[in-house]
């Protein structure tokens, strides 16, 4: 399950980069806010996302703004909602 996070995750940040005329590759474990690529507009909109397709409730997962940095790191963040649910 969690590759297919990954996937969906990914497309997710191909598009709000792709919105910003960013559509330069990108890795898993790549910065993509502190390295200024997302801005926090994108973040508002990730969180939403991750809140829409995984049923993250931030309520039981905390919110940390370094947990949004990286494809990996929101997947990470979908996996633990679907363990806290």
């Amino acid at each position: 399950m969690a590759g297919g996070d990954r996937m969906r995750i990914r497309e997710c940040v191909k598009e709000l980069l792709a919105e910003h005329g960013d559509r330069a590759p990108f890795g898993d474990d790549d910065s993509l806010v502190k390295a200024g690529r997302l801005d926090s507009l994108a973040v508002v909109k990730l969180v939403t996302f991750l809140e829409t397709e995984f049923a993250v409730d931030f309520a039981r997962v905390e919110f940390e703004p370094e947990r949004f940095d990286t494809v990996a790191s929101m997947a990470a963040v979908a996996e633990e909602s679907r363990r806290a649910g």
